[in-house]
């Protein structure tokens, strides 16, 4: 057993420090000359080491200091996702993800949030059945509501840090092939006009839904479509990261269908269309008119990034500017599948370095034998 301390300014020279007991990192602490021990659920790694070190336990320190710890009754859970619902409710992203909050909460409802220990939050995490990348966001709730008990002096360590999510393995996106985006246009403009223009400014800029919805009139000018804002069940909100404030190219076509769609009494393109739900049997009935596999309705963006690349139409530095990805890593993180070596035309006999004989006879033509040799 290995054991660590941090000083601080007091007779107690050793106010708080932590130690390994198998494979986890525990804190022993005083509080009234009374000495704790408590597990931080943490493995031990160098990584989580810095984090006891750097983190778990100054604050604790400053929380012994201030009288803070066992001075609170501990409240229920219910008590401060309360107070996170209250915070996120500001937020442009809450109305997507309040289903999540309360499945959280009705999970951990009626007990003490000093009660709940991090196998319980395992646990819970586990049981969910959906993506890692939907886990994560149960995750991040569940941490944020445990970091406000933290803050309010009835628990020292909060039990959801460094929880890792176990990863899944790539599955290929879905998108469409050309022949099938012009099958889906022609039957949407059978199935509703205005749902026939929101996919032509889909499949054509790979914007997101609520950036599309979003749009009025006067986005449109200079030839480019200027994405500042998206629209959510009436929410307003200005994009999903600072790299979606950015400009996409559109043609006259498209141009001349949006002003045939603007509403007289909405200044948004879509009018009372603002959530992806009011198109789904637009979109659903498309796909049936035109005998296409029915993809989620955001494989427009999907199939719109896929030909760009598969044609060499541009980078992905250039792609993800079009996207308004947050950096071209993220790019290459959702299409990396479909760039593979069948779309890269170098011919049969080529090599990098100089094996190629028709690449060496025009690098280093043969030169003539002097005479008199």
């Amino acid at each position: 057993m290995e054991h660590h301390s941090l000083g601080a300014a007091s007779k107690r020279s050793r106010m708080a420090s932590y130690y390994t007991r198998g494979n986890k990192i525990w804190i022993t602490y005083f509080v009234d000359k009374i000495r704790h021990r408590k597990s931080t659920g943490l493995e031990v790694t160098d990584k989580n080491i810095k984090l006891v070190e750097s983190e778990i336990i100054p604050q604790l320190i400053r929380k012994i200091a201030m009288g803070d710890i066992y001075k609170r009754k501990p409240k229920t859970f219910e008590y401060y996702s309360d107070i996170f619902l209250e915070q996120k409710s500001e937020n442009r992203s809450y109305f997507s993800a309040v289903g999540c909050y309360n499945r959280v909460i009705k999970k951990f409802s009626g007990r003490n949030i000093d009660a709940i220990t991090r196998l319980d939050i395992k646990e819970f995490l586990r049981s969910l059945n959906i993506k890692p990348v939907s886990v994560n966001r149960y995750k991040s709730c569940i941490k944020e509501i445990f970091e406000l008990a933290v803050d309010d002096g009835v628990i020292a360590v909060n039990p959801a840090l460094n929880i890792k999510i176990k990863g899944e393995s790539k599955t290929n996106i879905d998108y469409y092939s050309k022949d099938e985006v012009y099958k889906l246009l022609g039957a949407s403009k059978e199935v509703n006009n205005v749902f026939h223009t929101y996919l032509e400014i889909a499949f054509n800029t790979g914007m997101r839904v609520g950036e599309i919805l979003g749009l009025q009139l006067n986005d449109f000018k200079d030839g480019y479509i200027h994405i500042k804002r998206t629209r959510t069940l009436g929410v307003i909100g200005s994009g999903k990261t600072f790299n979606a404030i950015r400009n996409v190219p559109y043609s006259d076509y498209m141009l001349s269908l949006v002003k045939s769609i603007q509403p007289k009494d909405n200044i948004f393109l879509f009018g009372n269309i603002d959530d992806a739900r009011k198109l789904r049997y637009f979109w659903r009935d498309t796909c049936k008119l035109a005998k296409v596999e029915k993809h989620k309705l955001y494989s427009t963006r999907h199939t719109f990034a896929t030909l760009m690349l598969q044609e060499n139409i541009v980078s992905i530095n250039e792609l993800a500017g079009l996207l308004g990805h947050s950096s071209p890593k993220v790019t290459l993180a959702h299409y990396a599948s479909v760039i593979d070596g069948k779309n890269i035309e170098l011919g049969t006999n080529f090599s990098l370095f100089g094996h190629n004989m028709d690449t060496e006879k025009k690098t280093h033509p043969q030169q003539s034998p002097k005479v008199g040799t």
